[in-house]
């Protein structure tokens, strides 16, 4: 009996601060949660690398996008999807930015969603789409395309 109780105040104890979480999240954010986790670049040069993380900070989704050559921080990204009203956005903060682009969600379907910001210089337009185990990001605008693909990092335990 006492085991039971242990194990039952460990489980309580580990899913109550989860479903508090998904519940301050709004409901247009929740069918975006197949974004949460890590995922690791794929197909950069010998000694390159990336990662972008996305996890739950109050009623947001909060990530982060690095690419390291070596062990030295090439390119660095704070991120965050944001409900406002009936709208979903898209923040990103970069070095080479004075202030935060937000690309508003014109698109949503399953596993893909796509942010579009028009007046943006480069990229106006991001796609993200889960394939199977893949993550692929498609920045785009102006005739220009790029394409990032990422696999997920199998969390610690």
């Amino acid at each position: 009996m006492r085991t039971f109780l242990c194990l039952a105040l460990l489980f309580l104890g580990g899913v109550m601060p989860l479903a508090q979480a998904a519940e301050a999240v709004p409901a247009r954010l929740q069918s975006l949660a197949w974004l949460l986790g890590s995922w690791e670049r794929e197909g950069l040069r010998e000694g390159s690398s990336g990662v972008e993380t996305w996890q739950v900070v109050g009623d947001a989704f909060v990530g982060s996008g690095k690419r390291l050559k070596g062990t030295t921080v090439a390119f660095e990204e704070k991120l965050r999807l944001e409900a406002n009203g009936t709208d979903v956005f898209y923040v990103a903060d970069v070095a080479e930015n004075p202030q935060s682009v937000r690309f508003r969600m014109v698109e949503q379907a399953g596993t893909s969603a796509v942010f579009e910001n028009p007046a943006h210089d480069f990229p106006k337009r991001i796609a993200y789409r889960l394939e199977g185990d893949q993550l692929v990001v498609v920045t785009s605008g102006d005739g220009r395309e790029v394409t990032f693909r990422f696999k997920r990092v199998a969390a610690s335990r």
